[in-house]
């Protein structure tokens, strides 16, 4: 499951910097997001079906984790 989900990451990691460069100014700030984003999209993983793309899934929980922090 770790190497499909690095998979995964490294395939939609554009999504994850694009939000983290809109809601965070600062570098540091944008790379500090961008962990947590990964983080709750590893907790979450395990829940993905495939109901919806995995981007949008990717999408709407970096999009979550930006506003909720």
């Amino acid at each position: 499951m770790e190497k499909e989900f690095l998979k995964v990451i490294h395939d939609y990691q554009k999504i994850i910097y694009k939000i983290a460069n809109v809601y965070r100014d600062s570098k540091e700030d944008q790379e500090d997001l961008f962990q947590e984003i990964v983080y709750q999209l590893w907790k979450a993983y395990p829940g993905f079906k495939g109901k919806s793309k995995i981007s949008s899934w990717i999408y709407r929980i970096a999009l979550n984790t930006a506003i909720a922090i």
